[in-house]
């Protein structure tokens, strides 16, 4: 028995830089809410039992971007972390070219 799942993504179809998050079936109808941020940023509310988790899935801008680019990415980030309540778990997923802090 084959497992299936489903895609959640955002960004054009077209482009280098896009975000997805796999969500197997059929937990993927427990899927609340979708936040499409921009093309690397977005996140998924989903309820797991009793327990309701934001699950991210970010691309950070990489070496040789602009730091304009870069600090956009990051101000939409924190921006978007500092509107979720503190009663929510975060997972955070992706690629984030090795930025730590």
């Amino acid at each position: 028995d084959k497992e299936k799942y489903k895609l959640f993504r955002n960004g054009p179809k077209t482009a280098k830089n896009s975000v997805g998050i796999f969500v197997r079936e059929p937990l993927a109808q427990e899927v609340l809410d979708i936040k499409r941020i921009n093309s690397r940023l977005m996140w998924i509310k989903l309820r797991i039992e009793k327990q309701t988790m934001i699950i991210f899935s970010a691309y950070a801008p990489q070496t040789g971007e602009s730091e304009e680019m870069k600090n956009d990415f990051w101000a939409a980030f924190s921006d978007i972390i500092s509107t979720i309540p503190k009663s929510e778990t975060i997972l955070i997923r992706g690629d984030l070219n090795g930025h730590v802090g």
